[in-house]
């Protein structure tokens, strides 16, 4: 909601005085009358059929996953977090939501529209932002619900009590994103339903109910709206989507459901292209959307059914598609493009391995396809090659988010290549945002991926003052791409390093053979006369070594051997990043050398093995 100048002094200097509040009367007027239990119970849990098939779950779990629940509800309980890289960490016996406390550094207790993103000091909003949209608040309820056990229901109530009394609406780090206001209030959702399973009525119920409006009337006036949208909007809608499902028989709930049901169908058709890839260039985040229109989904099916058209649904379905074909062998997806660990409703895969995709058939209550063959997504710009145990991808195609490139990095024709459960080729990932903008740029250059560099420039202008952009220079396209059996041939090229002094190109073919265990690279560079080319080739940990136009790398499970024709090659430190705020040491080989023409051509050469010792 936008305000005068005047207005919005005013509105702080009031709500400074008064914070907002839903009192009993008002909560009833939200509710329509409806009792409680009955609102969360039947209402809510109706548009939330993955917690229903949790509480089944739950139910029948055995002895061993009982005891393996509630240990890491115990830990919860004990206020230990594990976020965003910061290790097994106290926050002590009252948490504090406004803290990194990866750093030690706190952000103010000031109005939103005062709220710095940065403090500096290494310190990383995305800490108090993901503690505060309390998705470890299902698993407390889980425990309770498998043990019986009084104190994680308590702990629950004390952690939303905590949460409203230190966090006035509008006031503070954990209401200055709407984004993770909207996954809160889903999160508060789904762990009020749990509270209240078996007709039990809290006594902190009501308070946590009122707040919950609360978040619902902050959504819906501070949403993340732009002309060209991604997962913050999104999440907003979905957040509200599923946080006003208890006051729709009320009309200003009934209308909160309505106006984001066919905001759900709008984003669908702006948001995903037309083969089902997210538009913003990063698999992570297709993870995320996805899982977004998913829940979303499910809760509009509910509360307004019959608006959803079948064009969406069938969008949705190639969207599940696209995660079983860059899914790798080993069951993890690559992490091309940003990544920061995003889930909407993790419920009891809190804390798991953020690569793992594969919940989402679960939530769409699927039976998971594994890939099995070549697959084209021209509009997204991937394309998988796959046949027996070797399996690729290669990244072609524009930044997204029309142009803006907000989460997309430096990786055009760029791939990845795994045998089997082995990764053997790898991309990056990212590490972190606004908390290192050296870290962040680094993560997303062109010499961090495995693709060519030429001289000092990229591929794309990065800016170190503004960390979510990335202009459209390249120009990528793919030219060809054809399966037949065990190979298959991309072809693509782009036009960047636009920073040079002259006009260059280049053109990759890439030959994959799943029958010989090789790829085959010609990378052919126009324009790059007295330029130093620089490849790289990020693996998994592995023992590497390099000697001439030879590199070779053993892994627990295979064996990669790389010839770059006519280079030198070495073997460099770099790093990965498997989770956001984490990056672990593993070899980079790096190949070298002149471009003696204009007119370049190299050849690269990957034989894998599997093994067997």
């Amino acid at each position: 909601m936008l305000y005068s100048p005047l207005q919005g002094r005013l509105r702080r200097a009031r709500l400074g005085v008064r914070a907002l509040h839903v009192g009993p009367r008002a909560l009833e007027r939200g509710l329509e009358g409806v009792e409680p239990t009955v609102a969360l119970r039947e209402h809510a849990l109706a548009a939330l059929p993955t917690v229903a098939a949790w509480e089944r779950e739950l139910d029948g779990l055995d002895t061993g996953a009982r005891s393996e629940l509630v240990a890491r509800a115990e830990q919860l309980l004990a206020h230990r977090f594990d976020l965003l890289g910061s290790g097994p960490s106290e926050l002590g016996p009252q948490i504090d939501w406004q803290r990194d406390f990866k750093t030690g550094r706190r952000w103010p207790d000031v109005h939103i529209s005062r709220v710095p993103t940065v403090l500096g000091g290494g310190s990383d909003i995305k800490v108090p932002w993901e503690l505060s949209r309390c998705q470890h608040l299902p698993l407390l309820c889980a425990a309770y619900r498998v043990s019986g056990d009084r104190r994680f229901l308590d702990e629950v109530g004390a952690q939303l009590t905590s949460f409203i009394e230190a966090n006035p609406v509008e006031f503070g780090a954990p209401w200055s994103c709407t984004m993770d206001v909207a996954i809160r209030a889903a999160n508060w959702t789904v762990a009020l339903c749990m509270a209240t399973a078996a007709g039990s009525r809290p006594a902190w119920l009501e308070e946590a109910l009122g707040s919950l409006l609360l978040h619902c009337r902050f959504i819906r006036s501070h949403l993340e709206w732009s002309e060209v949208r991604g997962n913050h909007y999104l999440s907003d809608v979905v957040g509200l989507l599923v946080a006003c499902a208890p006051f729709c028989a009320g009309a200003e709930g009934r209308s909160w459901a309505v106006w984001a049901t066919r905001e759900l169908e709008r984003e669908m058709a702006h948001q995903v292209r037309g083969d089902g890839c997210d538009h913003e260039a990063s698999i992570p985040y297709h993870r995320l959307v996805t899982e977004c229109f998913v829940c979303g989904t499910q809760a509009a099916d509910t509360l307004c059914p019959g608006i959803l058209s079948d064009a969406y649904r069938k969008r949705l379905e190639q969207m599940l598609e696209f995660v079983s074909d860059y899914t790798r062998p080993d069951g993890l997806a690559p992490q091309i493009g940003d990544a920061d660990d995003g889930r909407i409703l993790p419920l009891g895969d809190y804390g798991a391995d953020p690569r793992d995709h594969r919940h989402l058939y679960r939530q769409a209550g699927r039976r998971p396809r594994k890939g099995h063959t070549h697959a084209a997504y021209v509009e997204g710009g991937w394309y998988v090659m796959r046949y027996g145990e070797l399996w690729a991808i290669v990244r072609c195609g524009d930044v997204g988010l029309g142009g803006r490139g907000g989460h997309a990095h430096n990786d055009q024709l760029s791939f990845e290549l795994a045998l089997g459960a082995q990764p053997l080729v790898v991309d990056p990932g990212s590490y972190l945002y606004t908390a290192d903008a050296q870290a962040r740029n680094q993560f997303r250059s062109t010499r961090s991926h495995s693709t060519l560099q030429i001289g000092a420039s990229e591929q794309n202008r990065l800016q170190s003052d503004y960390l979510f952009t990335l202009p459209e220079e390249a120009k990528a396209r793919c030219l060809r791409f054809d399966a037949d059996g065990p190979c298959a041939l991309f072809e693509g090229e782009h036009e960047g390093f636009r920073d040079l002094a002259r006009a260059v190109r280049h053109r990759r073919e890439l030959h994959f053979n799943g029958e010989l265990g090789t790829v085959l690279i010609l990378d052919t560079v126009s324009g790059a006369r007295g330029l130093e080319l620089l490849w790289s080739f990020p693996l998994a940990p592995c023992e590497a070594t390099a000697a001439g136009s030879r590199a070779s790398g053993l892994f627990p499970e295979a064996e990669l051997e790389i010839e770059v024709c006519g280079a030198a090659l070495s073997v460099d430190r770099g790093w990965l990043a498997p989770s956001y705020g984490v990056r672990v040491a593993a070899p980079v080989v790096r190949a070298r050398r002149l471009a003696e023409s204009n007119e370049e051509i190299t050849r690269i050469i990957l034989l894998t093995h599997a093994n067997n010792s």
